[in-house]
């Protein structure tokens, strides 16, 4: 079985083990010279930030509801700017909304801001590229197989789709990475003082995740678990596990803190009621045979969209927590990867509502962050491994663990299945998959089956590349893999704008600047809006006037018009019926100013 053991302190100098390169040249060669590998990195980061950018030059408005303008309002207080409503009514974690709020301070003009929004989104999210080749130095992995495959954990699609958005799981890869990163500095072998480095780094990323979304409740639970068994089995210095908790336990209350400023801000709104609806579903018998049968979805998901690499490195991290071959820093990282898959997968079967999407049973966002990570550790371990009965094994396993999620999948959930309805945008990674079944090319429909088949091919091509090589050859073979890849991610992302980010964005173009410019909003206007009016309008209006302020009401149901309120805006049920019809009980003092008769809604203002 492979060795996954770390690199001791101070060897990433050191001549790579297996690595062609440092085998045939001397420490002089040109990869060891101190300047190629912040300069390849450097670049790499560049170009990354690039390629994003080039897939989102057309998205100037949030376009998934609620979640985008949520994470927004937020950070509009942030920055300072004025009160407004917040969808749902509900504080959800901020650190996502703190990230990009220096957006919303450099402009009042809202295109723009989303424009800086993805471009911070960008900056942040290609921070893998640097750490995923720190994480799997650390693993002892040679340079350059190091650098290609983080280059292939940066342009993931589960990683890059998410980036095209207002949304926390942006920056979630990253600090799930940085993490384990400083789990396994804490419980590997070197100097006190750089143990609690990477302590302090543990409890501050783990932290920030419980800041960033629910699902760092999850995390931050595993950390204070582990950091306690640390302290009561002397597993790392005293010291550096104690600072770790404290760490961990200062960004607890800054999370609660930052919640009790937003509630206190923002009108209406209430805590978020996620954990709440995770514990009643786990406590409710009745709903266990949908709670499982949402994990083995979940599951299924994850394995394809990582292509089959995420079942292998979770072969790899099982064997590792019960093998002691392996050092204590290993086996910790495998048990909270492990365990984290589990966490969440279970979190978020139960959290999810009822809404007969297909995408609820099979969900790919929630276990996203977690992909980067698993195909480092897959392609770290076909990196050490040798022989091709272990490679074949590995395999083997993996398609076994996809397979048999695939089946029980289609067992509990093929009523479901069929009577769900499906959501392209819950399911992009799947629906590429399926899309390059042989003469199919189908963008609108779902496919269990066809998706595992091209998930375990591009699996199978991995481990081809690697077996041809044989043990002589094997740095050179992983960096080739890791490269081919890199590209095959590259190519999904683009396919995947192409078909899903990019008709999104067109078709939600008239609930954001397009009903703007229709309703004649103007800078400062502070909007009142009937809630007969679409949702999504009265959602995305709470971004849009950045510069004012809205409000949803139920004014046709005599509901008090906001005192602030100048303009007010109406849907326009019967198309043959007057602009007044809109409002009947209209207060003295307004009247109509626009009559937006082929979109449906009605301008009302206050003279």
């Amino acid at each position: 079985m492979t060795q996954l053991t770390p690199s001791p302190a101070g060897t990433e100098g050191a001549r790579d083990a297996g690595d062609p390169l440092a085998e045939g040249r001397s420490r002089a060669g040109w990869w060891h010279a101190r300047w190629v590998v912040p300069s390849a990195l450097a670049v790499g980061y560049a170009l990354s930030v690039l390629f994003r950018l080039s897939l989102v030059t057309d998205q100037d408005h949030p376009t998934v509801s609620p979640d985008e303008q949520m994470y927004l309002v937020m950070a509009r207080f942030l920055a300072g700017r004025p009160t407004t409503e917040i969808p749902g009514d509900q504080i959800i974690p901020s650190g996502y909304s703190l990230l990009i709020s220096p957006a919303l301070r450099l402009t009042q003009e809202p295109v723009h801001a989303y424009h800086l929004i993805m471009g911070i989104n960008a900056l942040v999210s290609c921070l893998m590229l640097p750490l995923a080749y720190w994480a799997l130095r650390r693993l002892n992995v040679s340079r350059p197989v190091s650098y290609a495959v983080g280059v292939a954990a940066a342009t993931l699609p589960t990683v890059l789709f998410y980036t095209q958005y207002a949304m926390a799981d942006t920056p979630l890869p990253v600090l799930v990475l940085l993490w384990l990163i400083g789990v396994h500095g804490l419980f590997s072998e070197g100097s006190g003082r750089r143990r609690v480095w990477f302590g302090l780094l543990a409890g501050l990323a783990a932290g920030y995740c419980l800041l960033t979304h629910d699902r760092g409740g999850v995390i931050i639970a595993l950390t204070a678990v582990v950091l306690l068994a640390a302290l009561a089995f002397n597993w790392a210095p005293r010291v550096a596990s104690a600072l770790a908790l404290a760490s961990l336990g200062v960004m607890f209350v800054v999370k609660k803190l930052m919640t009790a400023w937003l509630m206190a801000r923002i009108d209406g709104a209430r805590p978020s009621e996620v954990g709440n609806a995770v514990f009643d579903t786990l406590a409710n018998t009745q709903l266990m045979r949908r709670t499982v049968m949402r994990c083995v979805g979940h599951l299924w998901y994850f394995m394809t969209s990582t292509w089959g690499l995420g079942a292998l490195a979770l072969v790899v991290c099982v064997y590792v927590v019960f093998s002691k071959r392996f050092g204590l820093a290993d086996r910790v990282v495998a048990f909270l990867m492990v365990a984290l898959l589990a966490g969440i997968t279970l979190a978020a079967a139960a959290g999810l509502p009822a809404d007969g999407r297909i995408d609820t049973i099979t969900y790919a966002r929630y276990l996203s962050p977690l992909a980067p990570v698993y195909i480092l550790v897959a392609m770290a371990a076909l990196y050490r491994v040798r022989g091709w009965k272990k490679i074949a094994a590995l395999g083997t396993a993996a398609s076994a663990v996809t397979l048999v999620l695939l089946a029980v999948l289609l067992r509990l959930a093929g009523a479901e299945l069929v009577k769900s309805y499906f959501v392209v945008w819950g399911l992009p990674d799947a629906t590429f998959l399926s899309s390059l079944w042989p003469a199919n090319g189908d963008w609108g429909g779902f496919h269990a089956g066809r998706t595992t088949v091209i998930a375990l091919l591009v699996l199978a091509v991995v481990l081809l590349l690697r077996l041809l090589a044989g043990n002589r050859r094997a740095a050179l073979a992983t960096g080739v893999a890791g490269l081919s890849l890199a590209v095959f991610a590259g190519v999904a992302s683009a396919a995947i704008t192409e078909r899903i980010t990019e008709p999104r964005t067109k078709g939600t173009q008239g609930i954001a600047a397009g009903f703007i410019e229709a309703a004649g909003i103007r800078p400062g206007d502070r909007m009142v809006m009937d809630d007969g009016l679409v949702w999504e309008i009265r959602a995305t209006m709470t971004f849009m006037v950045l510069d004012g302020r809205v409000w949803s009401r139920a004014l046709n149901k005599n509901a008090p018009v906001p005192a602030e309120a100048d303009v007010a805006v109406f849907a326009l049920a019967d198309q043959q019926a007057p602009a007044t019809d809109s409002w009947r009980n209209a207060p003295a003092g307004w009247h109509v100013d626009r009559d937006v008769r082929e979109h449906q809604f009605v301008v009302w203002r206050r003279r």
